[in-house]
């Protein structure tokens, strides 16, 4: 079949080839599904602290709590290892790693705490050049990694006002294949 236009002749493209380029196009330009992994957490909720040491009284408690981690992945070829790394807390003094604070909503004092690898207290979570870091493996294809973190608020820190306390810390995964 051949079209004219006014009185030039173009070239006719019978119909299923040009439904083969549509076609070739269409796949040639679809998305591919990237692989990647997402990290999320439970939060640490450590619920009321008591700061005061009564005279003849036992001092305050620690406050401790845990959170889950979980590292979901999909489409990892050939697997590879991870470390996650916590960043330093948004408000007060120093590198905020080695001890990190809590805001006060209601102004005043921050609070300090920390949080931990181990249920012992003994590992802070940090980047690795200031406490260190967490890591394992992903397995190739699809995957959830769990893990728990330890949260520790330290006894006696009576010049705290009361308030609401709170605050959020920067996670970095990072994937070796």
């Amino acid at each position: 079949m051949t079209i004219f236009r006014g009185h030039q002749p173009a070239v006719a493209i019978p119909f299923w080839r040009t439904l083969l380029l549509v076609v070739c196009g269409a796949l040639a330009s679809a998305p591919t599904h990237a692989a990647g992994c997402n990290v999320n957490s439970t939060g640490l909720a450590f619920g009321s602290y008591n700061p005061l040491n009564l005279p003849g009284g036992s001092p305050s408690p620690a406050k401790t709590a845990d959170a889950s981690i979980s590292i979901a992945c999909t489409g990892i070829v050939g697997g590879g290892s991870f470390t996650l790394a916590l960043g330093p807390s948004s408000v007060g003094a120093g590198d905020r790693i080695s001890t990190r604070y809590l805001a006060n909503g209601g102004g005043g004092d921050h609070m300090a705490f920390n949080v931990y690898t181990t249920s012992g207290y003994s590992a802070i979570w940090g980047d690795g050049t200031t406490g260190s870091l967490m890591g394992g493996t992903i397995p190739a294809g699809d995957s959830t990694q769990p893990l728990t973190v330890f949260g520790r608020i330290p006894a006696g820190q009576h010049t705290l006002k009361t308030g609401s306390f709170s605050g959020a810390l920067t996670v970095t995964l990072t994937y070796e294949p």
